[in-house]
């Protein structure tokens, strides 16, 4: 579909990765960019590389939910977009954009959630941190029942370690995303970024994201 996995091996390498680390559910996060697909177009691509990888997949390994990693667009909160969300779910990964963002795109993400009704994850939201403006934004949305989804990686990396852990208490609703592409550069991690969540905020903490995971997979963060 993207940057993620070339091809059916290195999924199901990835998943057999995934059920080494206690992983039962795996949500396939494609990026969304409306200026590449309309969304019956990216949808049906995702379905076709989705059927071929469960083709392929045995019975042990955890089953694959189609969802998508929605890139901003102008205008988003006039269409349809139950299609980009985990299946099942009104459970939305959006992706802010990589620039200081605007009063009016933050106040799309207001509207998604207050007018639309969708349960918005802000996916990596460290990765917006590179201005003291996009660093208020976060805290103005922290005002609203967000989940907020910092990639392991984050955690991993000794630079990036403590604002990471910040975000994650500052967050509304913490979540872990493993950001996994491949096995070699990009690998599913979660079980290591849990260990570092366990050991300096808690296993309360950490036990609490796993119910605002689940509750992101039923569509019950509000």
């Amino acid at each position: 579909m993207d940057d993620g996995s070339p091809d059916t091996e290195t999924s199901l390498a990835m998943l057999q990765r995934q059920a080494t680390e206690g992983v039962d559910l795996v949500c396939a996060t494609p990026h969304y960019y409306c200026r590449q697909n309309d969304i019956p177009t990216f949808c049906s691509r995702r379905d076709a590389a989705l059927e071929r990888l469960r083709a392929a997949v045995p019975v042990q390994l955890p089953p694959v939910v189609p969802a998508a990693e929605v890139s901003y667009f102008p205008q988003m909160e006039e269409q349809d977009l139950m299609p980009l969300c985990i299946q099942g779910t009104r459970t939305l990964m959006l992706e802010m954009p990589f620039s200081d963002w605007t009063d009016l795109q933050t106040e799309t993400v207001v509207t998604l959630v207050l007018d639309c009704g969708y349960q918005v994850v802000l996916v990596h939201p460290e990765r917006f941190c590179f201005s003291g403006s996009n660093r208020y934004k976060l805290k103005r949305l922290a005002e609203l029942p967000l989940g907020w989804q910092v990639n392991t990686k984050s955690l991993l990396c000794w630079p990036t370690r403590h604002l990471a852990l910040e975000l994650l208490e500052m967050a509304p609703y913490p979540l872990l995303g493993s950001d996994c592409h491949n096995i070699t550069s990009r690998p599913p991690n979660l079980k290591a970024g849990r260990e570092i969540i366990r050991s300096k905020l808690g296993m309360d903490f950490l036990k609490q994201m796993d119910e605002n995971a689940e509750a992101a997979m039923d569509g019950l963060l509000v």
